[in-house]
């Protein structure tokens, strides 16, 4: 999200955003692509770079379709990360 926002004006990243948002947390990879398709269509025009960024990277960022389902909190998070790092004693680290 970060490589398409940077091509969008400031005050308009924050509905930019929601949009974007909404294709990856699609139940579906289709209606992923569906909500991506609508996406480029409406902003094609006025954000041509963040719409180029966003068809370069999207069949990489839609693989995780492709998993199991899994729970987003644990792969959204750096929780788990957090946890290892206190197990681990000080003076190891």
């Amino acid at each position: 999200m970060r490589n398409i926002l940077v091509h969008v004006p400031h005050k308009e990243k924050s509905s930019f955003a929601a949009q974007l948002k909404k294709i990856w947390l699609a139940p579906s990879c289709e209606l992923a692509r569906k909500r991506a398709a609508d996406l480029v269509e409406r902003y094609k025009n006025r954000f041509p770079k963040a719409i180029e960024a966003l068809e370069n990277g999207l069949a990489d960022s839609l693989v995780f379709y492709g998993f199991p389902e899994l729970d987003a909190r644990k792969i959204s998070s750096t929780n788990m990360l957090e946890r290892l790092n206190k197990e681990i004693p000080a003076e190891q680290a």
